[in-house]
């Protein structure tokens, strides 16, 4: 009891006794404690804030360097955006009012940032925490997540007012512009562009940020919508700077419609391309004036300098077609963006003396001298003379800025220049306005007078000009020689003129027609002296061959063509004989001959026609009028071409007769296009027991001489056999077969005559050389050959002992076998395939591949025997009958046919090269070439190549705008995929 007293005592007065608590138990509790509020103090520190501060107290203060704060303000650049070592970097400009930093985020947070278009743009009100960085003269940010970066304001609008200028005070807005680029430019922040809206030009800037991951066409003349944020660049020139492609769209200038002169104007606001003849040029308020016509109606068309200075006045004058696009204004006058010469002429040197104030807004060139260099503010003012007058010539700033150094170098008093432009009035007097670079030639010396432009006058004015040096333009009608001076005829006029000044006309490049611009001095208006001569428009010569030339062409200019027989030197004089065609070269030309042709060339010659000893006779008065013909080898031809052709032609034909005359044979053919008679020597006629008259013959045929070089059977007719009573005389030049008893044989010499008789009669059999056959009488002879007359009877013409067949030949009813393509390597004579056609092509003939169950082969065959592709294509089945020792395909039947598969042009693939196919459009081009015909077509998927060879197309004519359609077989040139139809008859002109 004595110590619960005391313990009692512990405790203050008033308090009772409590109960007794476990100590150990707190540790444990303290320790939670402890560990909760940590943890309280971290999500407390990582919901904080870092410290909004101002530019001005973090810029250049040490203490802040990779210090974490926020900065709020408004962007003030446009966002930047780098790539190195393939990493992106953007930047933009915060200015919160005391001062700007430059905020910088890298890779990868810049690439999220362009990924998902969180891009701060000029006038955007932001919120961004960063990292400071701060230098010794520069303090920089850094951001360093997206989620600090926040926009308290974005300058965006869906529906933007469009604008036609901008002015300052216009920063900060988001506007938008619609016009014609005229000017485009790939600078490191973007693509800058100019836009013409009509009233004034916009500069518009499309971000590299914004091209990054998007691809924008845009080029000078488009139409552009561009809506964006109004930016001072350089603090003083406002551009709009574009902020989202998704409202940016371009008008293609392709895509702008052609509008007639007429109703241009009543399309105010509209894109469009028109097209007229330049009248005039002229200035107005930093724009240049163009005037287009039709004739009847009349249109100003404004550009800038940039857009006009790509017509080189040099090169397009007034009455140049020109193609000008850009947006109709409501002045009715087009703001031009583009313009493009279709057609244009070349303008003319004047002499000063000629401008006049009438021709005002003209195109004119000048050669002249400078008088005087001035220096007008940033332009330059020359003072030029040639002798007939002086003229100021006005080169403003831009122009000058063109100018090389070269060509400034050479502005110098004394010296020569050449310049262009269009001719101004500056109080009261002509002045010439170069508006392009290119319009001005400094020639780096003195222009002396002959070089200055005489008036060209036509023969009507010549009576205006007597006694004074002109420029006579006129047509070439002849040229003739006497007494040391050579005569041209010139639009009835005759021109004295000197050797020295006519060579610089080629006969072989100018015949007659050709337009000449003579210097001549007037005696009277029939009567000129020339000085000098240009060729201003050749007329190549027609070229002839020799036995074309007669006396009636006295005086004309001819280009001949044939085969050197003769060459001989006469006193320095050349005489070349082509055929019996003489060819004078005077000594003077003869020591200048650039090639001196050799008997058997082929050369074609140019010169005028004079008579010598009553016989026509070509004079050579230039070094280079006369030129080897190289052969390339034969071209496909037809018979017509024979006519005009020097080179010789591959052609097609079918035989008619044979004859023998002085040791050569004559063979009669013909074509689609005419008859003719050609020579062959003995080695090139056909085995007459394979091939008679009536077969189809490739043959190359010299065209001069008229002699066959090479020759092949296409189609072979075998020769019909006839009773020997049966050959008469009206069988002339026919070739037939016999099949009878030798009742007769005599050697004559080397060769060997023969009575054949089947028991209808006999006939007389000729066989040259064949005095060495084993033949005797009564021995039963199969041969072939050509029927002639000897002796009032017809008589059988065996011209090669290897169509002489003695008893035991195969009967010539024989069943010809049918074998496969396997077998068909080691077949001979002739068989039967039935095989599926697989393709066509042509190499020197036409090669048709076929296939069956053992294999395939590649044929030569007759074009004549290919059928209609309308009807029978490549997957037909056919039956064949092909000659195994010539090698070639005689007969084609189609059992079962495949039509070929029509397709659209733009579908016609390489990879179907050799299939036959049907394709239908429009000609947009037609070329015509000496032995081909090759149209462009399209149906609208895209254009098509057709070459028809002209022993196709016959006397087939083509034009733009017709619709054809053709089947043939696919082919290659060059890469470029082409339809060759092999038959009149799959082409139809609708």
């Amino acid at each position: 009891m004595a110590g619960e007293k005391e313990e009692k005592k512990l405790y203050y007065h008033g308090l009772k006794e409590q109960k007794k608590i476990d100590v150990s138990k707190l540790k444990y509790l303290s320790l939670l404690l402890s560990v909760i509020g940590v943890a309280v103090l971290l999500v407390v520190a990582q919901g904080a804030q870092a410290p909004l501060m101002k530019v001005s107290d973090v810029t250049g203060s040490y203490m802040m360097n990779y210090a974490v704060v926020r900065l709020s303000g408004t962007v003030a650049s446009v966002p930047y955006v780098s790539e190195s070592g393939g990493k992106l970097s953007l930047t933009f400009t915060i200015d919160d009012g005391t001062g700007q930093m430059d905020v910088r985020v890298y890779s990868p947070l810049a690439d999220e940032m362009i990924e998902k278009g969180v891009i701060p743009f000029p006038g955007d009100n932001v919120t961004a925490e960063v990292q400071l960085r701060v230098r010794e003269t520069y303090t920089y940010a850094m951001l360093q997540y997206l989620e600090g970066l926040k926009f308290n304001g974005k300058l965006y609008s869906e529906n933007p007012p469009t604008v036609k200028e901008l002015t300052e005070n216009m920063s900060n807005t988001y506007v938008a512009v619609h016009g014609i680029v005229t000017e485009f430019s790939n600078v490191s922040s973007g693509y800058l562009l100019t836009v013409d809206t009509g009233v004034a030009p916009v500069t518009v800037l499309i971000p590299r940020v914004l091209l990054i991951k998007n691809n924008v066409s845009v080029k000078v003349g488009d139409t552009v919508y561009a809506p964006g944020v109004v930016y001072l660049y350089k603090g003083t020139s406002p551009e709009i700077v574009v902020r989202s492609l998704g409202q940016f769209n371009v008008t293609p200038i392709e895509s702008s419609p052609l509008v007639s002169l007429a109703e241009a104007s009543g399309y105010v606001g509209m894109v469009m391309s028109v097209q007229g003849n330049l009248m005039g040029i002229s200035y107005e308020s930093g724009r240049y004036v163009l005037t287009l016509t039709d004739g009847t109606n009349y249109l100003d068309v404004l550009v800038p300098r940039e857009v006009l200075a790509d017509l080189n006045p040099f090169e397009v004058g007034s009455g140049s077609i020109i193609k000008a696009v850009g947006k109709m204004g409501d002045d009715g006058r087009l703001v031009g963006a583009y313009l493009k010469a279709l057609k244009p002429v070349k303008t003319e040197f004047l002499p000063v003396g000629v401008l006049t104030p009438d021709m005002k807004g003209t195109v004119v060139a000048v050669k002249a001298n400078v008088e005087e260099v001035q220096k007008v503010g940033s332009n330059l003012k020359l003072v030029v003379s040639d002798g007939t007058g002086k003229v100021d010539v006005f080169i403003p700033s831009a122009t000058l800025r063109e100018l090389s150094n070269e060509t400034l170098t050479g502005l110098k008093e004394g010296l020569g220049v050449e310049v262009a432009g269009y001719l101004d009035e500056y109080r009261g007097s002509p002045e010439i306005v170069v508006y392009t670079g290119a319009g001005v030639k400094a020639l780096g010396r003195p222009v002396s007078p002959s070089e200055v432009q005489l008036p060209q006058v036509r023969v009507s004015e010549l009576g205006k000009y007597r006694g004074g040096l002109v420029d006579f333009v006129g047509s070439l009608q002849g040229i003739t020689y006497a007494n040391g001076t050579y005569y041209m005829s010139v639009d009835g006029v005759t021109v004295s003129i000197s050797r020295d000044a006519l060579i610089a006309l080629n006969p072989l490049e100018s015949g007659e027609g050709s337009v000449l611009v003579i210097r001549a001095l007037v005696k009277d208006s029939n009567d000129l002296k020339g000085e000098s001569l240009i060729v201003q428009a050749a007329v190549p010569p027609v070229q002839i061959r020799p036995d074309s030339v007669t006396a009636d062409m006295v005086g004309k200019i001819v280009a001949v063509a044939g085969r050197v027989t003769d060459v001989a030197n006469l006193s320095g004089n050349l005489k070349i004989t082509l055929g019996s065609l003489s060819v004078f070269v005077p000594r003077t030309t003869a020591n200048e001959l650039a090639y001196v042709p050799q008997e058997g060339d082929l050369v074609e010659i140019g010169g005028y026609v004079e008579l010598y000893r009553d016989e026509p006779e070509v004079v050579v008065f230039h070094p280079e009028a006369i030129k080897k013909i190289e052969q390339t080898g034969p071209v496909e031809g037809t018979v017509a071409d024979l006519k005009s052709a020097v080179e010789p032609l591959l052609l097609a034909v079918t035989w008619d007769s044979i004859a023998y005359e002085s040791g050569e044979y004559y063979l009669g053919v013909h074509d689609g296009t005419g008859s003719t008679t050609v020579t062959a020597t003995k080695d090139l006629l056909p085995n007459p027991l394979e091939a008679a008259t009536g077969s189809t013959l490739k043959i190359v045929v010299d065209p001069l001489s008229g002699s066959a070089t090479s020759l092949e059977i296409a189609e072979a007719l075998p020769p019909r056999t006839y009773r020997t009573g049966e050959v008469t005389l009206d069988m002339k030049g026919k070739v037939i077969a016999l099949n009878a008893t030798a009742v007769k044989v005599v050697a004559v010499g080397d060769n060997l005559k023969l009575t054949l008789d089947d028991g209808s009669g006999g006939i007389a059999v000729f066989i040259p050389n064949g005095a060495g056959l084993n033949i005797t009488e009564g021995s039963v002879v199969y041969t072939a050959g050509y029927v002639e007359e000897y002796n009032g009877a017809p008589e059988l013409v065996v011209y090669t002992p290897e169509a002489v067949k003695v008893e035991g030949v195969p009967s010539q009813g024989e069943t010809t076998r049918e074998v496969t393509v396997s077998a068909l390597s080691s077949a001979t004579g002739q068989v039967n395939l039935t095989v599926v056609w697989d393709s066509l092509d042509y190499d020197n003939g036409y090669y048709i591949t076929v296939s069956d169950d053992t294999g395939s082969a590649t044929l030569s065959i007759s074009r004549e025997l290919l059928p209609n592709p309308f009807e029978a294509g490549t997957g037909s089945r056919i039956e064949i009958t092909y000659d195994a020792d010539a090698k070639k395909v005689v007969s084609l039947t189609v059992t079962e046919a495949v039509p070929s598969e029509a397709y659209k042009t733009g579908d016609v693939t390489l990879d179907m090269k050799g299939k036959t196919v049907i394709v239908e459009g429009t000609i947009k081009d037609v070329y015509e070439g000496k032995t081909f015909i090759k149209l462009t077509i399209d149906d609208g998927s895209g254009e098509l190549v057709i070459f028809i060879p002209k022993s196709v197309a016959g006397n087939m004519t083509f034009s733009k705008g017709q619709t054809v359609r053709v089947g043939g077989y696919v082919s290659e040139y060059k890469g470029t995929v082409e339809i060759i139809p092999y038959t009149a008859d799959a082409i139809e002109v609708r």
